[in-house]
């Protein structure tokens, strides 16, 4: 009987062990994908807010459309300014500037060109440059992504399918001024999903426990606040 009950105990010791070492792994093993996954989720929404501000500074407005921002993503065409050379400083003493210069060196004059003291003998030509070219919007705004897929935009990365919610509104600042705002997210639930549940409700919990109005999820920019695009991350 007493070697029943030894090997009963040996037998209980070690199952509890391997349930507290279980609870304590389970936990480090979520943390760990979840790190992985916010920081995939993270980028696809600051990949969201650079095509964001680069449509809102050529059209002047956000869109709520992600057919619309990814439709400019693909085909749009964003310029980059080609600077070369600088005015001395005797000519900015004298009172030149350079947009007096190009507007001088942008009449094609070179007679006046030259009389202005901005032509270039070295170079045969005017001492400034200022031209703006033209390139595919995907190149400006993801540069050394050769495999960027703008229709990944709109989904949530680990999400089966789901899309991140997206949507613009204007707000008053405090001094009267009227500014527009956009806001793009997902809540946990939508690509922690898969995981331990218990975890998960454990991990939007903590949030809304938190004081203020917080979103249990990964959100750039803001409805309610002008918050100059912040991801609630940073």
């Amino acid at each position: 009987m007493k070697v029943v009950m030894r090997v009963l105990l040996a037998v209980a010791i070690i199952l509890l062990a391997y349930v507290s070492w279980r609870s304590i792994q389970g936990q480090i093993d979520f943390d760990a994908e979840v790190k992985k996954r916010d920081r995939a989720v993270i980028q696809r929404l600051v990949d969201i807010r650079t095509a964001q501000v680069a449509l809102r500074a050529q059209s002047g407005s956000y869109t709520a459309s992600f057919d619309t921002l990814i439709q400019f993503v693909k085909d749009g065409r964003i310029a980059t300014v080609v600077k070369a050379g600088d005015l001395t400083e005797a000519q900015l003493e004298a009172g030149m500037t350079e947009v007096k210069a190009m507007q001088i060196i942008n009449s094609g004059d070179e007679k006046a060109i030259k009389a202005a003291g901005l032509w270039d003998e070295t170079k045969n030509a005017p001492q400034l440059v200022r031209d703006s070219i033209y390139s595919p919007a995907v190149q400006v705004l993801y540069p050394n992504r050769r495999n960027f897929i703008p229709d990944s935009l709109a989904f949530v990365p680990y999400g089966n399918g789901a899309k991140f919610e997206m949507g613009v509104d204007s707000l008053i600042t405090a001094s009267g001024y009227p500014i527009q705002v956009f806001e793009a997210k997902t809540h946990y639930s939508v690509y922690l999903g898969d995981l331990d549940q218990r975890l998960v409700d454990q991990k939007i919990q903590e949030v809304l426990d938190r004081p203020g109005n917080r979103y249990p999820g990964m959100q750039v920019g803001s409805l309610e606040v002008a918050n100059n695009n912040a991801g609630n991350w940073e």
